[in-house]
């Protein structure tokens, strides 16, 4: 896929069936933790950022988030597992170099500080995700 925005992601994840979206979402988090590299190419960093968000927005802990918009909760997926979120945090980990697997990358964003915030805040709610019991 090429880079498309985060919108336009959220926009095509709707068109999908939720049983489509919750496959397509797990698979891009799974792939991108289990093999770091596809960052480099098969899978863009918008779109691995995009999945792990629609991950997170399905958790209690997202509601009421400023970055849980409009078109983020439609295609949030319900019931997230403890499993897919830990898949989530472990993906986010890769993003952002918290994991000895990561690739380098080049996040172009305006707002360095707010993005940092966000992924923050992302994980966060990953976090309790996995403290869950469902």
């Amino acid at each position: 896929m090429n880079e498309v925005s985060a919108p336009d992601l959220l926009d095509e994840l709707l068109e999908l069936s939720p049983r489509d979206r919750f496959q397509a979402v797990a698979t891009v988090v799974a792939r991108v933790w289990e093999t770091p590299s596809v960052l480099l190419g098969e899978i863009p960093p918008t779109q691995a950022i995009t999945a792990v968000a629609v991950v997170a927005a399905g958790l209690p802990a997202a509601y009421g988030k400023s970055w849980l918009d409009h078109r983020l909760a439609a295609a949030a997926l319900p019931s997230v597992s403890p499993e897919l979120a830990g898949r989530a945090l472990c993906a986010l980990d890769v993003i952002v170099g918290r994991d000895r697997e990561s690739v380098p990358l080049e996040l172009h964003v305006s707002d360095g500080e707010a993005a940092g915030a966000l992924l923050d805040d992302l994980r966060d709610v990953l976090m309790d995700g996995l403290r869950r019991v469902w």
